[in-house]
């Protein structure tokens, strides 16, 4: 089971601030929230220890990287070789992210592919998997909401979402 950190009001400014703009110098986000930058510096390197903060990457444009087609794929897999399939499965630098779920399918692989016949190679390729029963796929016609950002604030319900 999983642990929650616990983090103070200061921690979820930090990482606001981070989520902002992660090259924003500790200086810089010291001097916005009225800290020293020692201060963050050793909030954010105790954080980091933590795993709260597991890295720092770029956010790509995918399209202008010719990754133009997006899908997910339900998987159905036979009994006993969910983990197996599924690390297979995310060797494939196409699969974006991989889930345990619940209903008619066992695993939901969200993907990006380069063209409707990079998707067709996958799937089938997928297909020859002794332990894949089958996969009903998805395609993305628009992606309306992607942010892979945490919310850090203690409630976001109560946020106002017009904002």
């Amino acid at each position: 089971m999983r642990r929650t950190s616990t983090l103070d009001d200061l921690d979820r400014s930090i990482l606001d601030e981070l989520n902002t703009d992660a090259r924003r110098s500790h200086r810089e986000i010291a001097h916005r929230l009225k800290v020293s930058p020692t201060t963050v510096s050793s909030r954010v390197a105790r954080m980091e220890a933590q795993g709260v903060i597991r890295g720092y990457i770029p956010v790509l444009d995918d399209e202008q990287l010719g990754w133009d087609l997006w899908a997910a794929v339900g998987i159905r897999i036979s009994k006993g070789r969910l983990r197996e399939v599924e690390e297979r499965l995310a060797r494939d630098p196409r699969a974006y992210a991989i889930y345990d779920v619940t209903g008619d399918d066992d695993a939901l692989l969200i993907g990006r592919f380069r063209d409707r016949r990079d998707l067709d190679r996958f799937v089938k390729h997928a297909l020859q998997d002794p332990h894949v029963e089958r996969t009903n796929t998805q395609v993305v016609l628009n992606r309306v909401k992607e942010d892979r950002r945490v919310p850090v604030s203690r409630r976001p319900a109560e946020r106002d979402p017009a904002q």
